[in-house]
């Protein structure tokens, strides 16, 4: 009987916790995200990536949502899938198109949201023509992903660079 009591008091407990943190949501229940989610979200960062370091624009910029938002170290913005596109062309431009850039990115931490999911992952930008390679860069990136239609996507990216860089 005691256990019992205290199993129904952890019930109360557990459910008054859960009424009172969807209410603080505005009343919008937290998504349950999937493995299938979760494996579409890190996909997006894979393609990305690859996207990026192969000037593959059509890749890069199909992860993002149409309104989606890239922010770049210097602070700029680029929105919607044309501005991203122009961003893609900037960078090809900048590199004179070479390829040897190569971005890791790991330790993804998904956390599901009520419009979607926010992610924070680790980043190392890498120079590939060196040997062996060298480090271009390090930091962190924080992103907020949305599921549309066409399956999940960025919606907002902004990159946090460690040190000096």
């Amino acid at each position: 009987m005691r256990s019992f009591c205290l199993l129904t008091m952890i019930a109360v407990v557990v459910g008054l916790s859960g009424i009172g943190w969807v209410h603080a949501q505005g009343g919008k229940a937290v998504q349950l995200l999937t493995p299938a989610d979760y494996a579409e979200i890190q996909h997006l960062a894979v393609r990305l990536n690859q996207g990026a370091d192969f000037h593959d624009s059509e890749m890069w910029v199909s992860v993002w949502t149409p309104d989606g938002v890239w922010t770049r170290l210097d602070g700029r913005a680029y929105e919607g899938h044309e501005g991203l596109a122009e961003y893609r062309r900037t960078r090809r431009v900048e590199t004179g198109g070479r390829t040897e850039t190569r971005h890791w990115t790991n330790s993804l931490v998904v956390t599901p949201t009520v419009d979607g999911a926010t992610g924070r992952s680790y980043y190392m930008m890498m120079d590939v023509s060196t040997t062996p390679p060298t480090p271009i860069s390090a930091g962190h990136y924080e992103d907020v992903f949305a599921k549309t239609s066409d399956g999940w996507r960025i919606k907002r990216r902004v990159i946090k660079p460690y040190g000096a860089q």
